[in-house]
């Protein structure tokens, strides 16, 4: 469709509705539209208050140049436009008005949107009417409410045939006295349908049907790589990747600096939230297969690697997660197991909730690795779990496999880089962690946390970057964060070296700068090096402990 451009602001080429910058419809009465469509058209040209009253004048015989006046007034007040500074309508006071604005006629996209609700087809009609298109605005409010700021959603009335990701497009139908409309999600890339359903226009819930084009957007993402794909990532990776899309940057509760982290250290605290809603509502709703099961379990996991060292500071669920995903994984354990994917991805599940089960899960990655075409996702999880089980050589080999699958800067490679410093700094080749650890550290911020949490265990002085990180930290993140490493990494390998070489470095660290009581009692009783060995307070060691503070 062609349109109009004007400053921040696309006209459809009829003057029906315009498009913010935000992607949100601005609609026009018919009068307004007259206006737009004179003003425009002589833009930069006085138009008397006469000639304004001769373009609108069929929509009521009882017009007059004051009725110009009012019209003028309500459309700047939709398109924010100021009588006093003009961007749009200038006025020339005592001879009529002007179209300051400029134009620009647009034949492309009118915008880039990451879902466009449009085209909008009502059958037996020419055009959609005011019903189809209130009804598509109610669509793309409910849309917007569910997304972050920065996934602009718009409706496009004509078309939608670029600048878009996805699309809903509407089409309404009469059937049986009952006014109805079919929606069907698409990618641009593509015309196959994600997700098409029919409701009655009388009772729906607009929400819901907004929520149930989002979860299959999600899902659509989750699948993209296609299913046995040689290059597709752990399902645990691909989920964050697809909550990307629905997660805000925001840090709520951080520090300025941490919170600058964002991606690189510290993945955004909603995205496995807002999967793990997405995932409990599916089930609620009777949606509880094996696969919906397996993924939740793998949710929960993902939610201690990404934000555990924070939510450990406030809470404690643990306990009742672990229980969560054992019955979330063990009743449909047979079911996933014909699946090699899934099989693989029941086990690196197994393997985290407690060591007990960890044999199991190594025997079943073996098996499932034997079949699976997503070498990948097999690689990946084969070389962690054979690393917590002290086979150091086998994880490098798989892990070394793996790396060259993946999307240069992807998630899913900085997952596997973090997966080899950390069975590296387990077996204690320390000299190789380092330097995998500076292709995960490309900004200044994340040197400081990631240098600590891979901290060698016999680091005496930390590094500037560290002690910055450190200065920063509030006392209850960092007794959170020995916590959280001990949870998520040293309790899972076999060997007590190995156990010891993961948490010791950071433990040291965090007990210099905080003092003894930052160790948890159960993080010292498994392992009761992290309240060993450290150094007798010299002057050097003073001079240290001062640079924390």
């Amino acid at each position: 469709m062609a349109g109009i451009n004007c400053q921040k602001l696309t006209f459809a080429s009829e003057y029906s509705y315009a498009h913010g910058a935000d992607g949100k419809i601005i609609k026009f009465t018919r009068a307004e539209r007259l206006l737009l469509a004179d003003l425009i058209a002589h833009a930069g040209m006085l138009r008397s208050r006469e000639q304004l009253l001769d373009a609108v004048s069929k929509v009521g015989s009882d017009s007059s140049d004051r009725n110009v006046d009012f019209f003028i007034n309500r459309l700047r007040r939709k398109i924010r436009d100021s009588a006093k500074n003009p961007k749009f309508i200038g006025t020339r006071y005592g001879e009529g008005y002007v179209w300051v604005g400029g134009h620009s006629p647009q034949t492309g996209p009118l915008a880039e949107c990451f879902i466009v609700v449009g085209p909008i087809v009502a059958i037996g009609q020419q055009s959609a009417d005011s019903h189809a298109i209130e009804f598509a605005e109610g669509v793309a409010q409910a849309l917007r409410k569910q997304l972050p700021l920065e996934r602009v959603v718009s409706v496009r009335p004509d078309e939608a045939e670029a600048g878009f990701t996805f699309r809903i497009n509407l089409t309404f139908i009469v059937s049986g006295g009952r006014r109805e409309c079919v929606s069907c999600l698409q990618g641009s890339e593509s015309t196959k349908v994600i997700l098409a359903r029919r409701d009655s226009c009388h009772d729906i819930d607009v929400n819901a049907l907004a929520e149930s084009h989002l979860s299959a957007l999600w899902q659509f993402q989750v699948d993209r790589a296609g299913l046995g794909a040689s290059d597709a990532a752990p399902l645990a990776v691909r989920m964050v990747e697809a909550g990307e899309l629905f997660a805000d940057d925001s840090q709520a509760g951080l520090s300025g600096e941490v919170s600058k982290l964002k991606g690189e250290a510290f993945p955004s605290s909603s995205i496995w939230r807002k999967n793990d809603a997405r995932l409990r509502e599916l089930i609620r709703n009777g949606n509880a297969t094996p696969v919906t099961r397996l993924m939740l379990a793998v949710n929960i996991y993902t939610g201690y690697i990404i934000d555990g060292w924070r939510f450990l500071a406030n809470e404690d669920p643990r306990e009742r997660d672990q229980a969560h995903m054992e019955s979330l994984i063990l009743e449909v354990l047979p079911d996933l197991l014909d699946d090699p994917e899934n099989a693989l991805s029941a086990a690196h599940v197994l393997s985290f909730m407690s060591p007990a089960h960890q044999v199991l899960a190594l025997e079943i990655a073996e098996e499932a690795f034997t079949r699976s075409t997503a070498l990948a996702d097999a690689l990946s999880i084969l070389g962690r779990l054979r690393g917590f089980a002290g086979d150091f050589d086998g994880a490098f080999e798989m892990l070394y496999r793996a790396r060259p699958l993946c999307k240069p800067g992807s998630v899913f490679e900085r997952y596997i880089t973090s997966c080899i410093c950390q069975n590296l700094l387990a077996s204690g080749n320390f000299e190789a962690k380092d330097r995998e650890l500076e292709s995960l550290t490309k900004s200044p911020i994340s040197k400081g946390p990631y240098r600590l949490v891979y901290a060698n265990p016999d680091e005496a002085v930390p590094s500037l970057p560290v002690r910055i990180h450190l200065a920063l930290s509030p006392r209850k993140y960092a007794r959170a964060a020995v916590l959280w490493s001990y949870y998520t990494s040293a309790r899972l390998y076999r060997p007590r070296e190995a156990k010891e070489n993961v948490i010791v470095g950071l433990a040291r660290h965090m007990r210099r700068r905080f003092g003894d009581e930052i160790i948890p009692d159960e993080v010292s009783a498994a392992i009761p090096a992290t309240m060993g060995g450290a150094a007798r307070p010299t002057s050097e060691n003073r001079l240290l402990a001062s640079d924390y503070q």
